[in-house]
């Protein structure tokens, strides 16, 4: 008989392993941990393809690229792992045991899995830091001027404004305002960072030379103080508006911010296409009103569909009133409309053209329900302190104070730096008696001539006879309201039928004039107890412009106010029907639907 063979133990066992003797290459193989690895890089350059095509469409910055590649790498070792402990079987996942799992997937399953599951990570990963959020922020600096001749600083920050401009447009970006970023350009970049609340800054310089421009752009990030992104452009003036759209668009994908196509997100350039134009558009930005007009005029000339230019046509034309005589006024509204008509037909979207059209309907029209209706617009397109203190100046000449004040602390929240729109908040600090604010005001406006007068108006309001002496005092013995008016009443301050006397007699004198004299005249008339000839003088300036309306609402006001001829003056500029549509001013009330009483 042959000899009987020995079988050992393990030999006779159902879960013999299919090779022997057992090695970790077979063992690897059998798990199909070659097959899942092969798999996974293949699935992984897939994703890196369809990554980077997503990431280009979203402008995402480089680093999210080497982030996904990081992280595909990182998957490797993990999904190898995972595919040596685990099968994926039709009854779920079980831990792999020695010998074949029944219903056991195949490698092609594994295979469509990681790459499913590595697109799914890649566009999250990319979704997740190319969205925009709300934390992306930015300030744009004006544009160092290094052109040879030192005169183009104007040229500087108009390529500021409009990158400013452009980058507002954006979903997802808070941009600082104009002012607050003027303002704060000569701090560091931490400190910028701070005072304006962005964690980006956009800073350049510019040479211009002839036809020819050379633009040099950094981004800087606040927190280290590390460039993002720089880049130098060398171009022809007539290329300035697409090298703007290229500066624009690289700074938003640096910033990861993504762009749409159409709406917020259009990218709508300076406006125009004539680079003539624009560059007299540029240098009324940066003049006088009364210059300013000249090369508004001549940008709308050279395109006349350049809405921007139209814009400003509207507003220097308008503005001419403030250093005109009140009964000029209307001849200058008159003008200064159509302009601004013209500019809202060409861009219906424009912030800055709707709050234009608002002003120009309340000062020509004294359409106060439809200027309502205009800023609502403005607003909507773009809540900056800009739009934000032109309604508020409106509120505030229609009594509306304390929501006035609102708007003025909403806009200066956004804008942390002062700007000129602030001035006018003088008016509503002395209609709520906040006397202190109102001296702050005028302390920061001191060099301004229009306010050269506020002093006094304060101490008026104030009531103490010492600080209206004061006041006078201290006025610049040029002005002509000095020498004709302030002077005389202070030579017979402390008799006022004198001081009555001399109001009448410089009210009647109409060799001598000065925009604020009605005004002017009116404020003392009523701190000197003659309401009646207070009112007379005001409304005779507020029926021709609403320049200094404001001053209605004063304390020492009151009894004018309570004057017959009160109520026909503001029922005759449109007051009374827009109290009744959008809410009374402060100081008035309604009684019944026919009447009404102010104090």
């Amino acid at each position: 008989m042959p000899e009987a063979i020995y079988i050992p133990p393990f030999a006779r066992s159902p879960l013999r392993p299919r090779s022997h003797p057992l090695s970790l290459f077979n063992e690897l193989k059998r798990r199909k941990v070659f097959r899942v690895g092969i798999a996974y890089v293949i699935a992984a350059w897939l994703v890196v393809q369809a990554a980077d095509l997503v990431a280009d469409n979203f402008l995402a910055p480089v680093w999210v690229m080497q982030m996904i590649i990081s992280l595909l790498i990182v998957g490797l070792p993990i999904s190898l792992i995972l595919s040596w402990a685990f099968d994926l079987t039709v009854d779920g996942i079980k831990r792999t045991e020695y010998g074949e799992i029944e219903g056991s997937l195949t490698v092609s399953n594994k295979s469509i899995l990681a790459l499913v599951g590595g697109l799914f990570v890649a566009v999250a990963v990319i979704f997740y830091v190319a969205w925009p959020r709300d934390d992306r922020s930015i300030a744009v600096l004006p544009f160092e001027d290094i052109s040879p001749g030192g005169d183009q600083a104007y040229f500087g920050n108009g390529i500021a404004d409009e990158l400013r401009l452009e980058l507002q447009r954006l979903d997802g970006l808070r941009v600082a305002g104009r002012t607050s970023s003027i303002a704060s350009a000569q701090e560091d970049s931490k400190t910028i960072g701070e005072i304006l609340n962005v964690d980006s800054i956009l800073e350049g310089s510019i040479r211009k030379e002839g036809n020819s421009v050379r633009i040099t752009v950094q981004l800087t990030n606040v927190a280290d103080g590390f460039t993002i992104w720089s880049e130098s452009y060398n171009r022809k003036l007539e290329n300035i508006f697409e090298m703007q759209e290229e500066i624009a668009t690289s700074v938003a994908g640096a910033l990861g911010v993504r762009l749409g196509v159409g709406g917020v997100n259009a990218f709508k350039g300076a406006g125009t296409q004539n680079v003539e134009a624009y560059e007299a558009y540029l240098q009324g930005m940066g003049q006088p009103f009364a210059q300013a007009t000249v090369s508004f005029e001549r940008a709308t000339q050279l395109d006349p569909n350049y809405a921007a230019a139209w814009a400003q046509l509207g507003l220097s034309t308008g503005s001419l009133h403030w250093r005109a005589l009140p009964e000029d006024a209307p001849a200058i509204f008159e003008r200064n409309h159509p302009f601004i008509v013209r500019a809202v037909e060409l861009d219906p979207e424009s912030a800055v053209a709707n709050t234009l059209l608002a002003n120009s309907l309340y000062f020509f029209r004294r359409d106060w329900i439809g200027a309502d209706k205009a800023y609502a617009k403005a607003l909507l397109l773009l809540t900056d302190r800009y739009n934000l203190n032109h309604r508020a100046n409106m509120l505030m000449r229609a009594g509306r104070s304390a929501m006035a004040r609102q708007l003025y602390d909403k806009a200066e929240s956004l804008e942390p730096l002062g700007g000129w729109p602030a001035c006018f908040r003088e008016y509503v600090s002395l209609a709520q008696l906040n006397f202190t604010e109102a001296k702050e005001i005028a302390e920061w406006y001191r060099g301004d001539s229009l306010m050269m007068n506020f002093g006094i108006e304060i101490a008026l309001n104030e009531g103490d006879p010492e600080k209206i002496k004061t006041a006078i005092r201290s006025l610049p013995k040029t002005k002509l309201s000095t020498d004709a008016l302030y002077y005389p009443v202070l030579s017979v301050f402390d008799t006022p039928e004198m001081v009555l006397s001399v109001l009448r007699a410089i009210y009647a004198d109409e060799g001598t004039q000065w925009p604020s004299k009605l005004h002017d005249i009116a404020l003392l008339a009523a701190y000197f107890d003659d309401p009646q000839f207070a009112l007379q003088v005001k409304a005779e300036e507020v029926r021709n412009t609403p320049a200094r309306q404001g001053a209605l609402w004063y304390p020492v006001m009151s009894e004018v106010r309570q004057l017959p001829e009160f109520k026909e003056l503001v029922t005759d500029i449109n007051l009374v029907a827009y109290w009744r549509a959008s809410g009374w001013a402060d100081l008035c009330r309604p009684l019944g639907d026919d009447d009404f009483e102010c104090i």
